[in-house]
């Protein structure tokens, strides 16, 4: 990154794809602030539809529908295999797995994944099929490919209701062109989201949202099917929207610096929209939102910044620079968009503007669910293009719960200008710890929290112990015997779940994995402990209803064959038994905040043979977790 910092200090406007691992959270690139991270959206889709047998009409994604097809006999790929092919191999339309007997004049349906979405039309028209439904099996982006074969690829429920028909006696089916309306821009599924890891949550990425889906491009023709041009989706088809659009901007403004132009684009966007038509609200899916092409021309003020800005900015995360800028706040840094990661009672941000267009500008913060943010000083006035003002905003959390992000955004409006900055912030009540431990039926640990809201109140709720699960994995077994699966369901109400893996003899050692489940599927992401006789994974304020866990021995004890274990999840809230009494002091304080506190939680009549967990409930959902035993 720092040839991307180098050149942005030289005047070169620099815009990086947010990456393509989405919708799952935390996996964006290309994150640095100098670097304009863009996201991808869709465009005015290419529609077509699929007409059932029985009338009922879904549509999707299309660009090889230019006439009715049909109607004719629709098939699952399964139900058209070859001899000695595996369903699941013909259910992809994998090469040579479909029976040209049994697939010709029929429109196949083929499940996304694996191969080539059009090799799988490649493959219908191979065996003679006519068309192709392309379906996904979880959601995922619909993608304009050119199909050797006319093909309308449908997601969601859609996908699901006409792979299911498709299985029916006489099933049948028309492809169309149009359809319905969709949204757009939508961002794509499969476009990065934030928060970023790399700038601690401290800097809202991505940035901004462009173009991304189905976009017409030069490919090479030996690997596109003789193709010179073809429909391509990816962020890698976003960010060079934005690096053409800078180049129109830099002619417009030829000594304008990278960051004045990212700040023209950034704050004159216009929202994305969710798939039901309403504006998207997620900061870490869109940024700021789509760019604006004729908007951006006239941003009426701007967030500017330099080198030394950005190595401030790089000391404040604790990053050794080699030089002696002083570290700043990661949070001050001056940016079009305003993100603190841990808002811990109160915070105040400062910010500078630049006029493009001078007058009396006039600041609205959005609602921000819990948290109030008050702009000082509440209006700013210009009276020629190039003076600058600054401002200050400051956050201080209210009723919301913690460690859950509030998004909102700040407008300067005048001048016939709305200047709009996208905000988020993560509160907390307390800076205590995220869980201790004791041991013994009776006992009692102290530790220290720094509250930052009054009241502060203490509260205690359990202990409980949950069913145990005996299992057993082996290094010395086939390729799976190593590992033992489990899913977990999370009740409404819950406080804090606590899932423990204690080998049967302390010797021996397992690691413990736990995903939570997202549409029944586990996420990208999850919490692991490495090799260990006792492994712990605690889950404060479970945000799912489901989650999967993962039981893995790396080898054996010394002369054993095999590593049994005792599994137990432990749910602390509502409808728990409790399995002792836990109490904790002081129950409130209401003195200043920011003062350390000692807080004790003693515990009685615990069973000492297993795990069991207790809740120690702060102001506004913050908690610490309760080990026992």
């Amino acid at each position: 990154m720092s040839a991307f910092r180098n050149a942005t200090a030289a005047g070169v406007f620099v815009s990086a794809a947010a990456g393509n691992e989405g919708p799952a959270e935390k996996t964006l690139d290309n994150t640095s602030p100098w670097v304009t991270t863009v996201a991808a959206g869709t465009v005015a889709p290419h529609n077509g539809t699929v007409v059932l047998g029985d009338g009922r009409r879904y549509t999707g994604v299309s660009t090889t529908v230019t006439q009715a097809l049909g109607p004719k006999p629709l098939v699952r790929a399964e139900a058209v295999k070859a001899a000695g092919v595996s369903g699941s191999d013909a259910s992809l339309c994998a090469e040579d797995t479909l029976d040209a007997a049994k697939a010709a004049g029929k429109i196949v349906v083929c499940d996304r994944g694996v191969n080539a979405r059009t090799a799988k039309s490649a493959e219908v028209a191979r065996a003679g099929g006519v068309g192709m439904v392309l379906v996904n099996p979880s959601d995922s982006s619909m993608d304009a490919d050119l199909h050797a074969v006319p093909t309308v690829h449908l997601n969601g429920a859609d996908a699901k209701t006409v792979r299911d028909y498709a299985l029916t006696d006489g099933a049948r089916a028309t492809l169309t062109t149009g359809g319905s309306d969709t949204p757009y821009p939508q961002v794509a599924s499969f476009s990065a989201r934030g928060p970023s890891v790399a700038n601690a949550g401290n800097l809202i990425k991505p940035d901004i949202t462009a173009p991304g889906v189905s976009i017409l491009a030069a490919v090479a023709p030996p690997t596109n099917g003789g193709h010179a041009f073809a429909f391509q989706s990816g962020t890698s088809m976003a960010a060079p929207h934005m690096s053409g659009l800078a180049a129109l901007y830099l002619g417009e403004h030829p000594t304008w610096s990278p960051m004045r132009v990212k700040s023209a684009m950034m704050t004159t966007t216009t929202p994305t929209r969710t798939s039901s038509g309403a504006e998207e609200t997620d900061v870490f899916a869109q940024g700021a939102g789509e760019v604006n092409p004729s908007a951006m021309l006239h941003p009426g003020l701007v967030y500017d910044s330099t080198e030394q800005d950005w190595l401030a900015y790089l000391a404040g995360l604790g990053i050794e620079t080699g030089t002696d800028v002083e570290a700043k706040e990661p949070s001050d840094l001056n940016y079009p968009s305003i993100a603190v990661n841990d808002l811990l009672g109160r915070r105040t941000v400062t910010r500078t503007v630049t006029a493009v267009t001078p007058g009396t500008y006039t600041a609205r913060v959005s609602s921000m669910g819990g948290v109030k943010a008050t702009v000082s000083p509440s209006k700013l006035h210009f009276t020629k293009p190039g003076q600058s003002r600054t401002f200050e905003i400051t956050f201080a959390v209210g009723t919301a719960t913690v460690g859950t992000p509030i998004t909102g955004s700040l407008t300067w409006s005048g001048s016939h200008h709305s200047v709009r900055s996208p905000m988020v912030v993560t509160p907390q009540s307390v800076r205590a710890p995220e869980r201790v431990t004791g041991a013994g039926a009776t006992g009692h640990v102290s530790f220290t929290a720094t509250p930052a809201v009054t009241p502060f109140t203490a509260t205690a709720y359990g202990p409980v112990r949950g069913d145990r699960v005996h299992g057993s994995v082996t290094s010395h077994g086939g390729p799976t015997d190593s590992e033992q699966y489990f899913t977990g369901s999370v009740a409404a109400g819950t406080k804090a779940v606590e899932i423990s893996a204690r080998t049967n003899s302390p010797d021996a050692q397992v690691a413990l994995v736990v995903w939570p489940l997202v549409d029944g599927r586990p996420a990208s992401s999850g919490d692991v402990v490495l090799p260990t006789n006792d492994a712990v994974v605690t889950l404060p304020r479970p945000q799912v209803s489901e989650y999967r866990v993962a039981v893995v021995t790396l080898g054996d004890a010394e002369g054993t064959t095999s590593t049994p274990f005792t599994l137990q999840s432990n749910a602390v809230g509502a409808g728990a038994s409790p399995a002792g009494k836990v109490a904790v002091t002081p129950a409130s304080y209401d003195g200043p905040v920011g003062v350390a506190l000692d807080v004790s939680a003693s515990w009685s009549e615990v069973v000492t043979s297993d795990p069991s967990t207790a809740w120690i409930e702060y102001p506004n959902g913050a908690g610490t977790v309760l080990g026992l035993n």
